[in-house]
């Protein structure tokens, strides 16, 4: 993809989370005709109740010429009710790129402001998009619980690669919930995230794994890499491969149905190779073109901790 023009650059989670076992699609363009099947699809769900839709949209920025920005807003819980969410449908501005929608405990709603670490923001959640266009079902009988006391803080990276200022005036999420007692498992993310991955000068690779402490069900897989990422590959030691993709930009996502069973002990390795033309040594950082990362990330279920739905590896210190 041609750097010059990339308006939104994916910083760190940036994943299109597709499939998980219900209907998805996602789409940069905003005219794919899998993206209306989707939301066509969620629209019509037996285990939704749609009278309690509820959007959250984040207020209007502007990103200046050759810079990039991490806007944050944070919402309080729409419902003020622990409920279960059937389909995620995310609608962003044209040129947009990347967001999170992560937990936030005892959430009020507040103004638009510089995310405070930046690029480096993690937390728990179950849904971020790299598309400005993303809608997500979950399964019959799966969902993502978000707790009374939870509400969201949004988070939206982006690089603007052009010569003019661009003004944002769109981020919403729309959440689609389930009838009561419908939801008997819960939906998560596995964020496996390599915080060591560095990309000396030509062609290298850097490769990380992780241990299952559980058994999952794999609903989707997708990728997390930067500007130099020529290959991603994440398999598990029972033999099956969860992703593949020479794709950094905007890797499409992998749906599994029925999902993927990973057994508890099962031990899940990724691999980044860059092609790094910089000349310098590129290291573990939010930039999308002057960093490195290597992300695997998966939506499963069931999760055993519905107020942190998130399973990986260690992260403490560097994304807090």
């Amino acid at each position: 993809m041609n750097i010059s023009k990339i308006i939104g650059a994916s910083a760190l989670g940036l994943l299109p989370l597709l499939g998980c076992g219900g209907s998805s699609s996602s789409d940069s363009s905003g005219a794919d005709s899998g993206q209306s099947a989707a939301l066509s699809q969620a629209l019509n769900d037996p285990e939704t109740d749609y009278t309690q839709t509820k959007t959250v949209t984040m207020d209007t920025f502007v990103v200046p010429a050759g810079e990039e920005v991490y806007e944050c807003q944070n919402f309080a819980n729409p419902w003020g009710a622990q409920v279960d969410i059937k389909t995620y449908s995310l609608q962003m501005s044209p040129g947009s790129h990347h967001m999170f929608a992560f937990y936030a405990s005892n959430a009020t709603d507040g103004a638009l402001a510089p995310c405070p670490n930046g690029g480096l923001q993690f937390g728990a959640f179950t849904f971020t998009a790299q598309q400005p266009q993303l809608t997500e079902t979950f399964p019959a009988s799966v969902g993502a619980t978000i707790p009374q006391t939870t509400g969201f803080q949004m988070m939206a990276h982006y690089l603007n690669a052009t010569s003019t200022d661009i003004t944002m005036t769109s981020v919403s999420l729309t959440m689609y919930v389930a009838k009561p007692g419908l939801v008997t498992q819960h939906a998560g993310v596995m964020y496996l995230n390599n915080t060591a991955v560095a990309a000396p000068p030509g062609v290298s690779t850097s490769t990380d794994s992780y241990t299952l402490p559980q058994d999952v069900q794999i609903m989707s897989s997708a990728s997390h890499m930067h500007h130099g990422g020529t290959n991603f590959v994440a398999k598990a030691s029972s033999g099956q491969t969860l992703y593949t993709t020479t794709e950094w930009a905007e890797p499409p996502g992998e749906p599994y149905s029925p999902p993927m069973l990973l057994t508890s002990g099962t031990t899940i390795t990724w691999t980044c190779t860059y092609d790094n033309t910089s000349g310098t040594l590129l290291t573990f950082g939010e930039s999308a073109l002057k960093n490195v990362m290597c992300i695997s990330v998966s939506v499963f279920y069931p999760v055993s901790n519905i107020n942190d739905p998130v399973l990986g590896s260690s992260i403490e210190g560097a994304l807090q």
